[in-house]
């Protein structure tokens, strides 16, 4: 029998978002998977890590620092049969405990956003939350990707955004506002609407450190938009709105 046959359904979807975002921990995980007590998580980690499918990465000099877990190399046979799943990234997959924290907490906080999205879904409602791993071949979205490309399908139609988040990983304002000339730039080449049966071209989602560096955007985006005849729209809010936000208020600025 092999040892993928061992796991459970719900246990084996862990390599499979951790491969779509790089890191997770149990208090994410028990969110996404809904369960009030965390016993049955760990248990599932605990097997995962045994069988290194996936690492655990501790701050021994903080023991108040939740664990973090990202894949192991033999994840790789369980993910491989995946076709859209990037093979040059499964054969690296020992480097993945050993990167930097401030990548490794900038994605951390991408799982973040998306169980804001998914805790703000409507009934009804369907989210497609594509990451970067997700992205990879793509040949219409900007070279440099954004964090996420999101769709929101309802009822009433589709909302598309691209999303990027700005923290210590991204920290200096000149990335942000590299970010808002990029995407003009690629809304005026109209890479996009040609690739997309001339559908509209997603609004610009930026989650920033706090609201110093948000007014700062919100200026100078308002600034550059102005200038463009392209219909681009950018929302902000910043990384304390998106984790201290249990209601449906709306966190996002539009800069107009």
């Amino acid at each position: 029998m092999k040892t993928q046959s061992l796991l459970t359904d719900k246990q084996k979807q862990i390599p499979n978002l951790l491969y779509k975002f790089r890191y997770i921990t149990v208090n994410q995980l028990q969110i996404y998977f809904n369960h009030k007590d965390p016993h049955r998580i760990k248990e599932w980690l605990t097997d995962l890590k045994e069988k290194k499918y996936i690492s655990v990465i501790e701050d021994k000099t903080d023991p108040t620092k939740p664990h973090v877990f990202c894949l192991d190399t033999k994840s790789k046979y369980l993910l491989q049969e995946n076709e859209d799943y990037n093979m040059k990234f499964l054969d690296r997959l020992y480097k993945e405990k050993n990167l930097k924290e401030p990548f490794r907490n900038h994605c951390l906080f991408i799982v973040d956003i998306y169980l804001y999205f998914l805790s703000h879904l409507e009934k009804g409602s369907t989210l497609h939350f594509l990451t970067q791993q997700d992205l990879i071949g793509y040949d219409f979205f900007p070279d440099e990707l954004p964090d996420a490309y999101i769709a929101v399908e309802t009822k009433d139609g589709t909302e598309k955004y691209f999303l990027d988040l700005f923290d210590d990983y991204r920290k200096p304002a000149g990335v942000a506002r590299f970010s808002i000339r990029k995407y003009i730039t690629f809304c005026e080449e109209g890479i996009w609407s040609a690739n997309t049966n001339n559908s509209s071209f997603p609004s610009l989602l930026f989650v920033v450190e706090d609201e110093r560096r948000k007014k700062h955007i919100h200026m100078y985006g308002k600034a550059k938009l102005s200038k463009t005849f392209e219909d681009i729209s950018l929302f902000l809010t910043t990384q304390e709105k998106i984790k201290s936000n249990p209601t449906k208020e709306n966190i996002w600025k539009e800069v107009k």
